[in-house]
């Protein structure tokens, strides 16, 4: 799972009262939460991306976070507020969505924070599967609630897989434009026009940087089954002790002699996830006779394998309009590098049946 829990380890929960719900005649402007939960923050701030699950969406909405400060100079009793009138924040989103049910529909909200330190907001009702499936971790979601659980806590264990679940498979879209961001240093979220984290994106790199080795090591052990079987007569894993710089990580003798470049394109996601190339691949790829693209991805917790053999009529007209490109701009700027995300369900790449490995 990309998103973990903090290490604060607690989660907060609560039955949400009219007030909270902007349903009672008190105009209160919050919803109240614990002192000893997501005490990470600081005394105020104004989080533009806290996470909002509701109904397995996610969203990305502003938490005006503060606590008191008492006579004592201490500070306690933590909240988010409404907002401002043209902000969409946490509060205001949850508000919204009460509003669409009627006045005795009971609310829930479950918050923790995760290891970048972004907080969660879990909102569910009560007549939502959520709401069934907590209670049967054995989580008490009766009227009035207003708890948090533990690691020592019985329900604890299993919440926690529930929850980081939850948050993994509603922000899987989001977890897979990491992996391509990570791979491009990018730092702005297109779908969700939010910063990533900094501590998001450089996970995201380390996750790439080890699959991407992983899969290269697959292919090199389908390469070395092939060679025992006598399908091919040898083949080298150019970067086996240590990244080559090359535009390709295999070369493969077949027996008539013949010689195919490949790269391995390896994904943490499904096949459809984007590939990205630099350039110098997209130039190799164009210029090279002979040059195979292994996809490596996942499905069911297995990896697969499917080989695109025709690549090259692709790369001819991509490399064609990057150098147009760059003969437009002669004597404005220079292209010193570019990075190309190539869907691979593209017509003009033919990639062949899948292959368990």
């Amino acid at each position: 799972m990309f998103f973990k829990l903090h290490h604060e380890n607690k989660i907060g929960y609560k039955a949400l009262t009219d007030s909270d719900l902007g349903r009672s005649s008190s105009h209160q402007t919050h919803i109240g939460l614990f002192d000893d939960i997501l005490t990470f923050l600081p005394n105020s701030i104004e989080i533009p991306d806290a996470m909002v699950i509701y109904n397995g969406n996610i969203e990305f909405l502003t938490a005006n976070f503060d606590r008191i400060e008492r006579a004592n100079g201490q500070f306690n009793s933590p909240k988010i507020k409404t907002g401002g009138r043209y902000t969409v924040s946490v509060v205001s989103f949850i508000r919204d969505k009460a509003r669409e049910f009627s006045s005795d529909t009971q609310w829930f909200l479950f918050w923790f924070g995760l290891e970048s330190n972004q907080p969660v907001f879990f909102v569910f009702n009560d007549s939502s599967d959520a709401y069934n499936d907590i209670m049967q971790l054995g989580v008490d979601l009766s009227a009035g609630v207003k708890d948090r659980l533990e690691p020592q806590d019985n329900a604890f264990a299993g919440l926690l897989n529930y929850l980081e679940t939850i948050v993994n498979q509603s922000g899987e879209t989001f977890a897979e434009e990491l992996e391509v961001a990570a791979q491009i240093n990018e730092r702005t979220s297109k779908k969700y026009n939010n910063p990533y984290r900094t501590y998001d994106i450089e996970k995201a790199q380390r996750i790439f940087s080890h699959i991407g080795r992983e899969g290269e090591e697959l292919v090199d052990k389908y390469f070395s089954e092939q060679l025992a079987r006598g399908i091919i007569q040898h083949y080298d894993w150019k970067n086996k002790e240590k990244e080559s710089g090359l535009p390709y990580d295999f070369r493969v003798e077949q027996l008539d002699g013949d010689l195919i470049y490949l790269d391995v394109k390896t994904t943490n996601y499904s096949f459809e996830q984007r590939m990205i190339f630099s350039s110098r691949e997209v130039e190799f790829a164009e210029s090279c006779p002979k040059y195979h693209i292994y996809r490596v991805y996942k499905k069911d917790e297995s990896r697969y394998l499917k080989i695109c053999r025709d690549a090259r009529n692709l790369f001819s007209q991509i490399h064609g309009k990057t150098v147009a490109y760059e003969n437009s701009i002669s004597g404005m700027a220079d292209v010193e590098s570019v990075k190309l995300a190539v869907h691979p369900d593209n017509t003009l790449l033919k990639f062949g049946n899948e292959e368990v490995l």
